[in-house]
């Protein structure tokens, strides 16, 4: 039985980096930067959006596409920086913005350090807020909304579900709900990681599922990219 190869970033579609010219500042500090190059495979959703360019071990650049000749390759890209990237020379390679990242990284740094932990359900802190325009959820319009974040603080983000009560003025006043942060996602998939379950959790509280961390993590195999 044949053994794939693990994906990697050479794998990835490179822009090889000739120039980078700096542009104006803003108030804020930064400055846009032009960078010139050369894409070495096709790039047809290169003038779509922003993208990732993946710098060493665990760097990135957020770019847009200026021009693109896409016969050649060639390319002009933008991003937004505080200092000027050092990145003339280089081969980066390219992600697109459905990724983080961080993905690519807590796949191959072999010291992300990942513990397994059996999930059990955290408490919540629960916010009503009233949104600006009403939203069709099952069929009714839905403008009162319940936040929920985890009551430890940790992790990167909120829940947004509607409120059991439509028709009254929310409740703004943060309230605890025991054990209202019932299950985790994993960063990869998106698979619940429900109470019982095992996972992998990170030191930023992200967690991923066991099939991924077996399927990608162990093997430092990015294939997810393009699998998921």
């Amino acid at each position: 039985m044949s053994t794939r190869k693990p994906k990697t970033l050479k794998d990835f579609l490179q822009f090889v980096v000739s120039k980078v010219r700096r542009g104006e500042t803003d108030s804020a500090g930064y400055t846009r930067f032009e960078i010139d190059g050369q894409f070495n495979g096709s790039m047809e959703t290169a003038g779509v959006g922003w993208f990732w360019l993946l710098i060493g071990e665990n760097g990135c650049l957020c770019t847009q596409v200026k021009s693109l000749n896409k016969q050649t390759g060639e390319a002009v890209l933008t991003c937004d920086q505080i200092e000027e990237p050092q990145v003339s020379g280089q081969s980066l390679a390219y992600l697109s913005s459905y990724w983080q990242a961080f993905n690519v990284w807590m796949v191959l740094d072999p010291n992300w350090g990942w513990e397994k932990v059996r999930f059990a359900g955290r408490d919540a802190i629960a916010r009503d807020y009233e949104a600006s325009e009403p939203s069709i959820v099952d069929g009714r319009p839905v403008k009162i909304w319940t936040e929920l974040s985890p009551a430890d603080a940790s992790g990167h983000t909120t829940r947004h579900y509607p409120a059991d009560n439509q028709a009254s003025p929310p409740n703004p006043e943060p309230r605890l709900v025991t054990g209202g942060w019932g299950h985790e996602h994993c960063t990869l998939c998106n698979a619940h990681i429900d109470p019982g379950d095992f996972g992998y959790r990170g030191p930023d509280h992200r967690w991923m599922c066991e099939r991924c961390y077996s399927r990608y993590v162990i093997p430092r195999d990015l294939a997810f990219v393009d699998e998921l």
